[in-house]
């Protein structure tokens, strides 16, 4: 059984893709069988090749057909087919060379946005580190573009500075901020989120730029012994989120959609600050108070309770200051 379908493949798709050459005055060629095909019936075999998930062969056939016909539309076809066949098949960091050769050979095709998009997402996914193996019409992948989350940082940089004012811009300077937070490269991330909320305002990304920032101030945070200017940084995001709610709301429905899902998580993370600043405040009165140094852990107990009435810390302080009174 097996080997009559491999034998009804072959003859449904034109035999041995290597089989083909091209002829000067005549067109594609098949040497074996002697089957002729013009320049456009040679891109769509191509492109049929492709939709039956035949990608090597799909790539050899485009590969050849571009080296050999210099028809400018065709051209034009064939440069971006390539590039989004290379996508599709997941070769994401040659996707992105052919996209990006496209673009500049093309850059006001009718292709060229959605040649934009796909360049981009190409960097994305080498960035997230989604490339898989394979070739380009036969040639290995290209060793100097390596697949690390940095190179395709790098790649998805240069493409968005290319092209910043394109519809999907903010998205995948957004996505960068995100990838880059989730590698602990919080100062870039938080450089990348502040350029959204300059440059893209009208966008839903403004307010997930602005809950992610709050996000990062969270991490700078390591434990209530160290500094707490990462918490300060996270409240004045988060309570910036919540005031901004209703004008951020406004700029689209999936701008009100995502604002309305994490008001309950920026109200929450607001709540985890207060008591953790109430805790440090309340162990430096606790200092002072074993020190002996009752008036200054009288103010800091005060201020637990002044300053943060809703926490766990305001009653604890409560009852220091009560063994405090004379």
């Amino acid at each position: 059984m097996s080997v009559l379908l491999i034998t009804v493949s072959l003859l449904v798709f034109g035999y041995d893709v290597d089989d083909w050459q091209w002829t000067p005055g005549v067109g594609f060629v098949n040497t074996e069988t002697q089957e002729q095909k013009t320049p456009l019936e040679f891109y769509t075999f191509g492109v049929g090749l492709a939709t039956e998930r035949r990608t090597d062969d799909a790539l050899f056939v485009l590969h050849l057909l571009l080296a050999n016909v210099s028809d400018s539309k065709l051209q034009e076809k064939a440069r971006f087919i390539r590039g989004k066949i290379l996508w599709t098949g997941s070769r994401f960091q040659n996707a992105y060379l052919a996209l990006d050769d496209f673009l500049r050979r093309f850059p006001v095709s009718k292709k060229a946005e959605e040649a934009k998009k796909l360049e981009m997402d190409s960097a994305f996914r080498v960035a997230q580190k989604k490339e898989t193996s394979g070739f380009w019409a036969g040639v290995p992948l290209l060793k100097w573009l390596a697949r690390s989350s940095r190179e395709g940082l790098d790649m998805l940089r240069m493409s968005l500075q290319r092209y910043p004012r394109e519809p999907f811009s903010s998205l995948y300077y957004y996505k960068m901020a995100e990838l880059l937070f989730q590698d602990g490269e919080f100062d870039t991330a938080h450089h990348e989120l502040k350029f959204i909320l300059a440059e893209y305002p009208k966008t839903v990304e403004v307010p997930k730029a602005i809950l992610l920032l709050g996000k990062i101030g969270l991490n700078k945070f390591d434990s209530i012994d160290y500094d707490i200017h990462g918490l300060k940084e996270a409240r004045r995001h988060f309570e910036r989120f919540m005031e901004e709610a209703p004008i951020l709301s406004a700029i689209s429905s999936d701008a009100a959609d995502f604002i309305q899902q994490s008001l309950p998580y920026a109200k929450e993370k607001i709540s985890y600050i207060n008591n953790k600043e109430a805790e440090k405040e309340y162990r430096v009165g606790e200092y002072y108070r074993r020190k002996g140094l009752i008036r200054s852990a009288r103010i800091y107990f005060e201020a637990v309770q002044n300053e943060y009435p809703n926490t766990s810390w305001a009653k604890k302080a409560e009852t220091k200051l009560s063994e405090l009174s004379p």
